[in-house]
């Protein structure tokens, strides 16, 4: 009887062993899955700090925005725009064309019109990106009798 228990002993104890490697297991992968929820819920809560951050910064941008003059804004709606700095940026909205950069990983330019700014009756500053990649452009543009908005790329850069 004392030979038959020696030879289970160590059976007994690989299956101990297992159970516990196993138990072991099963907790670090429950760490794991815990670690990364921890990882989410703080890159969250920094994106929401940058934002609450930057809340005091967008809202005096927004106070010193260059605005046309009434004059330029008579000017422009005696050539047609009814209501010009929309009007303008709608234009350039549909004109991706004018954005000299290539897109990135199979993304597409386009105009972001937030960061369109109409600087003067000549003027304007665009933001475009691709989804991966930002950059800025610098237009002068001009609008007939009929109204029709043309457009000339005076500059831009990545950002």
């Amino acid at each position: 009887m004392i030979t038959r228990s020696i030879h289970i002993l160590p059976w007994v104890v690989a299956l101990a062993l297992a159970v516990a490697c196993l138990s072991l297991y099963a907790k670090l992968h429950q760490s794991r899955d815990a670690l990364r929820l921890c990882e989410m819920e703080s890159r969250d809560l920094r994106e929401q700090l940058d934002v609450a951050n930057l809340a005091p910064l967008l809202s005096i941008q927004r106070e010193i925005q260059p605005r046309l003059s009434e004059f330029e804004l008579r000017r422009l709606q005696r050539k047609g725009l009814s209501n010009p700095v929309y009007d303008l940026i709608q234009d350039l909205a549909d004109r991706s064309d004018l954005i000299p950069a290539e897109a990135f990983f199979g993304g597409s330019m386009h105009i972001i019109t937030g960061e369109t700014y109409v600087l003067t009756d000549k003027w304007v500053l665009a933001g475009f990106e691709d989804g991966h990649v930002r950059g800025n452009l610098w237009l002068e543009y001009d609008v007939d009798q009929a109204g029709h908005i043309s457009w000339r790329v005076l500059g831009w850069y990545m950002n």
